[in-house]
């Protein structure tokens, strides 16, 4: 990732090192919602900002230590790393003609532009393969719904039960 500063056409993946998937937190700036995909295929969906359970689709997954796998803090959508292994994929929605930042512990960073082409915008997805995550840049079309983006990519929202306790 040192040498690659944009995912674009040209560059539209990169593969981070070990290392890189497993210490610290993956920041993703510059995002409006994020989609995941955890252990068992359980799907969920969070706008940015303060948590509140109107803005969710879905399910949490709660890792050790009570954070989500994927999540915010503030206008940071957040991937805490030494639990990388929960995470199936991932999928971020940039704001409206913003381009959208991607962080590692190490320093290193990419950017994906606010524009694909005339008529196209880019989302960020995030896959992990074995112990390694690999970040895309996938072309979209203006006008899409998020929920319509996220069932192209094959996200169906786990259903939420009601408490049933005893």
């Amino acid at each position: 990732m040192g040498d690659l500063r944009s995912l674009d056409r040209q560059h539209p993946v990169v593969r981070l090192t070990p290392m890189e998937s497993a210490v610290g937190s993956l920041v993703v700036a510059g995002t409006v919602r994020a989609v995941w995909e955890g252990p068992g295929y359980s799907t969920g969906s969070i706008s940015s900002g303060e948590f509140e359970p109107e803005n969710l689709d879905g399910v949490l997954v709660s890792t050790p230590g009570n954070r989500p796998l994927v999540g915010y803090e503030g206008d940071l959508a957040l991937i805490p790393l030494r639990h990388v292994r929960k995470l199936r994929r991932a999928l971020f929605f940039p704001k409206p003609k913003q381009p959208m930042s991607v962080g590692l512990y190490n320093g290193k960073s990419v950017t994906i532009p606010a524009k694909a082409g005339q008529r196209s915008f880019y989302a960020l997805s995030v896959i992990r393969i074995g112990d390694v995550l690999e970040l895309r840049a996938e072309e979209l079309p203006y006008g899409m719904e998020f929920q319509a983006i996220w069932e192209a990519f094959g996200f169906h929202m786990t259903t939420r039960l009601p408490y049933q306790g005893r």
